[in-house]
């Protein structure tokens, strides 16, 4: 994929993002924007990626949905970039690891990597900045996954219509990462 080609789809692939955020209040699923730059994006724009997708959250977060100015709030906002930045380097060190296997496999693993370091991270921040006693709940985290979820099956969808315009790079075959290493 040349250069132009890689920073449009990082441009898609934040305003994809940025539409998250505004359709389901402030909440970007990135875990699976993290599983979908590591397989098609190389690390450095990958992290380019998730550091722009999570700024662009926290633009609408503030200036939108009326985030208040204080400093819980800028806090989590701080975790949420660092946890976005954790999964997306799971998902990677993923890809690399199953380059091998099919890209079904690659897939679920890189995403499942994201989810869990994402949560990891974010449960690991609870041990010094405020949080509810639900925000960790069951069924908050399996909200949370199911929404990560349909959002990768969509962006999926995404990389498929952006590999047919020209976009992105095809899959080479379906036991290789959706990008050249």
């Amino acid at each position: 994929m040349a250069a132009n080609g890689r920073w449009l789809w990082i441009v898609f692939l934040t305003a994809a993002s940025t539409l998250f955020s505004f359709a389901l209040a402030c909440v970007t699923p990135f875990a699976a924007l993290a599983a979908l730059a590591a397989l098609s994006l190389p690390r450095r724009d990958m992290l380019a990626l998730i550091g722009i997708a999570w700024l662009a959250n926290q633009i609408v977060g503030y200036l939108w949905l009326g985030y208040p100015l204080t400093f819980d709030s800028v806090a989590w906002g701080v975790m949420l970039g660092v946890a976005a930045l954790l999964a997306a380097l799971a998902a990677d060190l993923t890809v690399r690891r199953l380059a091998e296997r099919s890209l079904i496999v690659t897939v679920a693993a890189a995403f499942l990597a994201a989810a869990a370091a994402n949560q990891a991270a974010l449960l690991a921040a609870t041990l010094v900045l405020p949080a509810s006693d639900e925000a960790f709940s069951l069924l908050v985290v399996l909200e949370v996954a199911w929404t990560n979820a349909l959002a990768l099956a969509g962006l999926l969808a995404l990389h498929q219509v952006a590999s047919a315009i020209g976009i992105t790079a095809r899959s080479p075959s379906r036991t290789q990462p959706l990008r050249a290493n």
